[in-house]
């Protein structure tokens, strides 16, 4: 019998790590989760990323089948998705980036594959909010939202967004997030060695179903669907 695809295995590992949480009892997500948990469930994600990427065509290679660069907008081209996560692969044209967002209840790993990129990390106004659909502010109201798919809401003010720091990393970069530790903006860094742009590889723990965009330019805060541009390597409609 023939082994599996790169990228199959590191599916199977993924599944078999989050089975095994599971089965102790544990609830799969960052505010819900006991740190004893997420220890092993980080490190048995770090181990499996890290056996993909230098296993025999995997890595950049094995992600040849999302590989899909748009003019205008960075691309999220779905991998695999079960209730327990979602992996897909991000394609990042040059001078393309995210807005700064958060990832709700998820946990959020990101792993370069080719290129370079940059997070820049903010703090979050919402961190310690129980109830996501408070306000932030006596002041916060409706706003017009934006010509955007899945678009739920748009509110105003924005909140001032603090930058903590900023990174830049190549193939093989591991970054985590979660709404505990800030929101962040992804973008193609400057200095990518990649003609197309870059590809990063991420994993959210459950699947981020709704995420909040903050658009201090526009000083307001959109609530969204997230979209994908493909699924499984077929382009969406």
């Amino acid at each position: 019998m023939s082994s599996p695809a790169p990228i199959e295995a590191l599916v199977e590992e993924l599944k078999a790590a989050f089975a095994a949480e599971r089965k102790r009892g544990e609830a799969l997500d960052y505010v819900s989760q006991s740190g004893e948990s997420f220890q092993r469930l980080d490190a048995a994600v770090r181990g499996a990323v890290d056996r993909f990427l230098v296993a025999p065509g995997g890595g950049f290679a094995a992600a040849a089948p999302y590989l899909n660069f748009n003019d205008t907008h960075y691309t999220r081209n779905l991998v695999a998705e079960n209730e327990d996560f979602e992996l897909m692969v991000l394609c990042w044209g040059k001078g393309q980036g995210s807005r700064v967002h958060n990832h709700a209840r998820s946990h959020g790993w990101v792993t370069a594959l080719a290129g370079r990129v940059e997070e820049t990390r903010y703090n979050n106004p919402r961190d310690g909010l129980h109830d996501y659909s408070a306000p932030t502010s006596p002041r916060e109201g409706p706003a017009p939202p934006p010509a955007l798919p899945g678009v739920l809401a748009a509110t105003a003010p924005c909140p001032e967004l603090q930058e903590l720091g900023k990174v830049v990393g190549g193939p093989g970069a591991l970054l985590y997030i979660n709404d505990g530790i800030g929101l962040h903006a992804v973008r193609c860094a400057d200095d990518t060695n990649l003609e197309e742009g870059a590809v990063t590889l991420h994993l959210y723990a459950p699947p981020v179903r709704r995420v909040f965009l903050y658009e201090p330019e526009e000083d307001r805060v959109v609530q969204r669907v997230p979209g994908l541009y493909s699924r499984g390597g077929v382009r969406c409609q």
